[in-house]
């Protein structure tokens, strides 16, 4: 059987998980961020300063405000979303991961390729922890700085594993520079804290750095594709094979029944991506 964690109805919102300001190293104040982000058409925003949480209330805005917080654990940095109460940074990363759940928040590793060694989480650590939501797939800040702003190759080998998994694209945003590079489109019915964090938590979201899919259907024994501005759509599972692809908006997907996951990435203009969720295989 085939489990996609695209269930239920609402609407697609569109919103930054990682955002600095000038209260850590950001060039931006919240205000300003906050009017960047509203030009822009965004639904939602996240403000994730390092090792501490810049106060959202009182920020008069059409969007949606989240408070969060980047966090520096003793193996890599954790995007914390919807953070209400400050987590003491470099704890073991597992402490951290277990102190932003218990706050009921998302906790997010941070931009894995990161660095010259491409490797700001090693894997076997990404591997070793337990009860974080997912990784940064895209970060758009890595696009100025040393190694990878994609990390699908870390992703597939969670997944390969076993791991549940989810893919998240962000900003990272510390200047002008990275305005809209990545984001993070949640299904949702309302535009709320709750309605945020649980569609991020429970997978109705995909990440992207310029493609938006109209939809995303599945049954028993197909996915089916369309991506408005995508010219290739390919349908990729265990190791980061393809199984198939095709040059076109529309695509679907016949399920063979050994895949163990299947998950989508659709390609469009000038380099620009976007990635679903997993779909998983489950025996019945």
């Amino acid at each position: 059987m085939l489990v996609s964690p695209y269930t239920g109805r609402g609407r697609w919102l569109r919103g930054n998980l990682h955002a600095h300001t000038t209260n850590s190293d950001g060039k931006f104040s919240l205000d300003e961020l906050v009017r960047n982000y509203e030009a822009l058409g965004y639904d939602f925003l996240v403000i994730t300063d390092h090792n501490k949480i810049t106060s959202v209330e009182g920020v008069n805005s059409d969007m949606l405000i989240l408070p969060g917080c980047e966090i520096s654990s003793d193996k890599g940095h954790i995007v914390a979303v919807n953070l209400r109460e400050p987590i003491e940074p470099n704890r073991p990363s597992q402490e951290v991961i277990d102190a932003v759940n218990a706050q009921g928040g998302v906790a997010i590793l941070a931009h894995p390729n990161w660095g010259e060694n491409f490797c700001h989480w090693r894997q076997e650590n990404l591997a070793s922890l337990r009860n974080y939501a997912g990784i940064e797939v895209f970060n758009g800040n890595i696009l100025r700085d040393s190694g990878s702003p994609l990390a699908s190759d870390r992703w597939d080998m969670l997944l390969s594993m076993g791991h549940k998994c989810w893919c998240y694209g962000v900003d990272d945003t510390h200047s002008e520079l990275d305005l809209a590079n990545g984001w993070t489109m949640v299904l949702a019915d309302d535009i709320n804290p709750e309605g945020i964090v649980e569609a991020l938590k429970e997978g109705r979201c995909y990440a992207s750095s310029g493609v938006f899919f109209e939809a995303i259907e599945t049954n028993e024994k197909s996915i089916r594709i369309v991506a408005r501005n995508a010219d290739r759509i390919a349908f990729v599972g265990r190791h980061g094979r393809w199984l198939k692809w095709v040059n076109d908006k529309f695509a679907s997907y016949r399920i063979r029944g050994d895949e163990v996951y299947i998950r989508v990435e659709a390609f469009g203009p000038h380099g620009s991506m976007a990635w679903t969720q997993p779909f998983f295989l489950i025996s019945q």
